[in-house]
């Protein structure tokens, strides 16, 4: 049980490391549409949702993958094949139930879902600050 604490803290790590890299990376991005697209806020905001939202996805395909990996690796699952899929369920917290992980290893599903949990929140508030920054200049123009 320890061992698998230890596992679902250092994943958990792994996986905010992946999501705050995306965040930077964001940070870094937006700023050349808001030069770029200054003069029409309504493209503005839909070039920048769409660019948050497709880097992301990548970082939460990514860290699906982080946990995949340790599926994979702890033969959670009978086929190898089934980890990145069993993983996308516990993260996304679906639990479907049609891949059952191995009962030696109970705390990595919870662990896995409670990532999940966490960097869609931590998404969620991204998305919601840059629509914060876009939608007050985006309502007062006549475009």
């Amino acid at each position: 049980m320890l061992n698998e604490m230890i596992t679902g803290i250092f994943l958990n790590v792994m996986v905010m490391l992946v999501h705050l890299g995306a965040t930077l990376m964001l940070a870094l991005m937006v700023s050349p549409f808001e030069k770029w697209l200054g003069k029409n806020p309504r493209l503005r905001l839909i070039a920048t949702l769409m660019l948050v939202n497709i880097v992301l996805l990548t970082a939460h395909l990514l860290e699906v993958g982080l946990w995949a990996l340790v599926y994979a690796r702890r033969e959670l699952v009978t086929h190898a094949g089934d980890a990145y899929y069993s993983a996308f369920v516990n993260y996304t917290t679906l639990g479907y139930g049609d891949v059952l992980q191995a009962t030696r290893t109970r705390l990595l599903g919870p662990m896995t879902a409670a990532s999940g949990i966490l960097m869609f929140g931590w998404s969620t508030a991204l998305l919601i600050y840059v629509l914060q920054g876009h939608l007050p200049r985006f309502n007062t123009t006549k475009n």
